[in-house]
């Protein structure tokens, strides 16, 4: 078995007990070993054939910047699950999450946490919360023979998501990445909007983009709901460029239902969307999408005509 090492890993989060934890970002390092069969590389050559340090990367800022645990314990606990989940190469993980600035009142240099597991201790822990959770719904009394399973079959929340690409077959990009959050089990698309061409904003020498919204519901946190996208825009092949800079694809959520949310990593409403006419545009396509936005269509068409990209937008078809 081999071992991928990455070490000090720098992110900022909202992890502890007291309220000014909760509130203001401070310092994490982490420290990660995997273990993994990377045989095939030492012929090959091929980066399909040994593990993604990116994405790895990736998903541990993204979980410690974007959730919020009491314990770091559950911090290092749900990383390496995401891990497990994202590359089921990976056999075995020894993550250490140390709190630089944890609140002891004297000297000391941090305080962490290490975990080392298995890939079969982890689907062990996940097998018997299952079956505590299903234990538990057996013992609720149902005087209505149909109304647990409609409740799981309706229980979610509404979000607004918007789409960009301005690299590549633009309509491509976009079609895919409408295709992975259909196929996705905890989304559920409600509507969509046209598909626009827009002027860049920020950065003017760059191609034009194609710009969608779409309305979904998902059983996902906003948290949950984020990495997804994220998932989704690494494996289309997004690279991290410049703020206004082109982009293979680009999924921001908009608005969460009942949710606002401002950490470092996710903000919610999006900070921006109001002053975009490429965000608002597509969607004023879908009135049942503005509600969970608490905007209204006479609001939006009035943002619209004041923001500075108004005259780029161009209708192209649909979705």
């Amino acid at each position: 078995m081999d071992k991928i090492l990455i070490e000090g890993i720098q992110a900022w989060g909202t992890h502890g007990v007291l309220d000014f934890e909760k509130k203001y970002p401070q310092p994490f390092t982490v420290d990660i070993e995997l273990w993994a069969d990377l045989s095939a590389s030492y012929t090959t050559d091929d980066l399909q054939n040994t593990i993604d340090y990116t994405k790895i990367y990736d998903i541990i800022k993204t979980v410690i910047e974007t959730q919020k645990f009491l314990l770091i314990e559950r911090l290092a606990y749900v990383i390496l699950e995401k891990i497990f989940s994202h590359d089921k190469r990976v056999q075995k993980i020894k993550l250490r999450v140390m709190k630089n600035n944890a609140p002891l009142g004297g000297q000391f240099k941090h305080v962490g946490i290490e975990i080392e597991k298995n890939r079969d201790n982890i689907l062990k822990d996940n097998t018997s919360n299952a079956n505590t959770t299903t234990i538990a719904a057996s013992n609720v009394t149902n005087t209505d023979n149909t109304a647990v399973e409609l409740e799981k079959e309706t229980a979610g929340y509404k979000a607004v998501l918007a789409l960009g690409s301005n690299v590549g077959d633009r309509a491509q990009n976009m079609q895919k990445a409408l295709e992975m959050l259909t196929d996705s089990a905890d989304i559920n698309i409600l509507n969509k909007s046209k598909l626009y061409e827009t002027d860049p904003v920020g950065y003017a020498d760059q191609e034009k983009f194609y710009n969608a919204a779409i309305f979904v519901e998902t059983a996902l946190n906003p948290f949950d709901l984020y990495l997804k996208i994220k998932d989704i825009e690494n494996t289309l092949g997004r690279k991290t460029t410049f703020r206004w800079g082109p982009r293979v694809i680009d999924i921001d959520i908009i608005a969460y239902e009942g949710c606002t949310i401002n950490t470092k990593g996710l903000t919610l409403p999006h900070k921006e969307y109001m002053q975009r006419a490429f965000v608002l545009q597509p969607l004023s396509d879908m009135p049942d999408a503005v509600e969970v936005t608490g905007l209204t269509m006479s609001l939006i068409e009035k943002m619209i005509c004041c923001a500075n990209d108004a005259n780029g937008i161009k209708c192209i078809g649909t979705l």
